[in-house]
């Protein structure tokens, strides 16, 4: 909501940008520095997976995220970005790591078509939807799947404050290189501005982020991802009660689909993962019996 207001103030995606990414990155790197430096040393040879993630997975993820909410509303923008848990879901079953089940399948349908209705349920309905915003906010959402696979792959071998502090300082150096800071209108920061600026890069930057990585330890991406998804129908509430967007009755009904679409995979997950675990139990007295068996003889 603050990105959006800050927006409608003449304020340009990639200005807001350099400030979040910078200051996000300034902020895990000192708080490293003072509590764990440990965690700051990292091979040479992986600086370049920390640049690549910071330039896919932060730079394109956000972007392209700031550029569709300059051109559509804040639910339709985190709708659509946030149809990345079927694009992990979809990667998992080609990447063999998940099994596509008949309930993902229903989820993924019910949650897309959550999005569709959020997007003819405005007023005006697709003519009122903007094409390249909603391109944009499309890219964000292969960038945050990006960011989701990626950044898992590196909790292999590092911390996750560690991946965030070197994605974030690579990413705030790509976004001064394009959008250099001696062209930023100084003068226009007052210390209201400045507020929002620490407030995006802290509470709504290195928090949700850090704790999000921090959860693919734990749980599979799309599991992750899910979660995350009650964001956009929380956001466009808060933007139906702050910034007043209308929230039609099809709208509302695409934003209880979405609910109802990561719920209910969210459901399937666990009771396939208590399926496997009941498959395994049964599966270890056969085990003990051929096991004495072997030793006996």
């Amino acid at each position: 909501m603050v990105t959006k207001y800050l927006l409608r103030h003449q304020m340009r995606p990639d200005e807001l940008l350099i400030f979040r990414t910078s200051l996000a990155g300034f902020i895990l790197l000192i708080w490293l520095g003072l509590s764990s430096p440990h965690l700051l040393k990292v091979n040479r040879r992986d600086l370049f997976y920390f640049a690549l993630l910071g330039a896919i997975g932060l730079v394109a993820n956000q972007g392209f995220y700031y550029l569709a909410l300059s051109m559509v509303s804040v639910g339709y923008a985190l709708l659509i970005q946030y149809l990345a848990p079927v694009f992990l879901m979809i990667y998992g079953v080609v990447s063999k790591t998940e099994r596509m089940t008949r309930g993902k399948l229903i989820a993924a349908c019910t949650a897309v078509g959550g999005c569709l209705l959020m997007v003819l349920g405005q007023q005006g309905g697709i003519a009122r939807a903007s094409l390249v915003g909603g391109v944009c906010a499309l890219g964000s959402a292969l960038g945050f799947t990006f960011y989701t696979i990626y950044g898992k792959r590196g909790l292999e071998r590092y911390d996750p404050r560690t991946i965030m502090t070197y994605a974030f300082l690579f990413a705030g150096l790509i976004w001064c290189l394009i959008r250099p800071l001696w062209t930023l209108p100084w003068s226009n920061y007052d210390l209201g501005t400045w507020a929002f600026f620490f407030y995006l890069a802290g509470v709504a930057t290195v928090l949700p982020f850090g704790l999000f990585l921090a959860s693919l330890r734990y749980l599979e991406a799309s599991r992750s991802s899910l979660t995350s998804m009650l964001e956009p129908v929380v956001a466009a509430a808060v933007a139906w009660l702050w910034l007043n967007e209308k929230m039609g009755v099809w709208q509302i009904i695409g934003g209880i689909a979405v609910l109802g679409g990561v719920l209910l995979l969210q459901v399937e997950s666990l009771l396939s993962l208590r399926r496997r675990k009941r498959e395994v139990e049964s599966l270890a007295p056969d085990f003990d019996k051929n096991y004495r068996r072997s030793v006996q003889s």
